[in-house]
């Protein structure tokens, strides 16, 4: 981050809504994730692309996590979690090595549920 400006994490976006039971989004991709090889390979083509990105969205949450996402920057792998809490959702992340980002989407895809919450940071935006 640019250190000589101002940045804050307390941004909160509106709830996403999901209406199949898993959606993935990327560029050019935003459709149901109907099976876990389909959002498999979305993560081997975000490793290879740096403007890529993959957002898993569940339908049915449990523990409020509304999405995963996945970012490459800097040669780092960032993933990021949309936290719904009232009628807002706050963004936290951590950087992670690629086979945990797959562990991380994994465990997500198959269990609504993302473990060691408290590895996670709150994004910081710029003001």
């Amino acid at each position: 981050m640019n250190h000589n400006k101002e940045t804050t994490t307390d941004i909160r976006f509106a709830k996403t809504a999901c209406q199949s039971p898993r959606h993935v989004r990327m560029q050019t991709i935003d459709k149901p994730a109907t099976c876990w090889e389909f959002v498999e390979d979305c993560l081997w083509e975000m490793f290879d692309d740096p403007d890529e990105f993959v957002t898993l969205t569940i339908e049915d949450i449990k523990e409020h996590v509304r999405f995963v996402q996945a970012v490459l920057q800097d040669d780092q792998t960032i993933v990021q979690l949309g936290i719904e809490e009232n009628d807002q959702t706050r963004l936290v992340e951590k950087i992670c090595p690629q086979r945990e980002c797959m562990d991380i989407f994994r465990k997500f895809y198959e269990t609504t549920q993302v473990t060691g919450l408290e590895d996670y940071t709150p994004v910081e935006f710029y003001k």
